[in-house]
């Protein structure tokens, strides 16, 4: 769901909220709700805003429920065909190669990585967390040349794009500790 969607819900949760409690209040026994609505309904301009609302809501209540029930995408993969076939790489498979890759390289204490399929490849976005005493510019571009190296050896699809991102400077390991 984009952000344009998750807008869209707020608002409309927003607007139900709105009317549950006009419902409530109406249920408690005050009419000035009710009469409100009626004027509303009375006028010929009112009745066409009213329908111009509720086509609106229609129309979002139906997105929704294709958002709630349609099927997740079975295969976020990379496709290589072959002469006898195709084969679907998964991005978590090249996730996991990535991951391994980065840290093996010295300065990196974690990585998170994330990978994308991009028009003309693939699409690598990498959280690191690195040493103190290590220097970043150098170790950005031997990540990217690692990376880009092994992934399009192993994986036989282009990397187009390495991005960095820097979360933290740290001397202690963040890998998982046996006590």
């Amino acid at each position: 769901m984009g952000i344009f969607d998750r807008v869209i819900l707020t608002l409309y949760t927003f607007s139900l909220a709105f009317v549950s409690l006009g419902a409530l209040l109406l249920a408690l026994g005050w009419s000035k709700p009710m009469e409100g609505v009626q004027e509303v309904l009375l006028s010929s301009s009112g009745r066409v805003v009213l329908g111009m609302v509720a086509t609106i809501f229609f129309g979002v209540s139906v997105r929704l429920l294709w958002f709630a029930f349609r099927r997740p995408q079975r295969y976020r993969a990379v496709v290589h065909q072959g002469d006898l076939g195709e084969v679907r790489i998964t991005l978590e498979a090249v996730e996991n190669l990535v991951q391994r890759v980065a840290r093996g390289v010295q300065g990196v204490r974690e990585v998170k990585p994330a990978v994308a399929r991009g028009e003309r490849g693939l699409e690598v976005y990498l959280r690191l967390w690195v040493a103190p005493d290590v220097n970043i510019p150098r170790l950005a571009d031997l990540l990217r040349q690692e990376i880009r190296r092994y992934v399009e050896d192993v994986v036989g699809v282009e990397v187009v794009q390495v991005d960095l991102s820097v979360e933290n400077i740290t001397s202690e390991n963040r890998r998982a500790r046996v006590e």
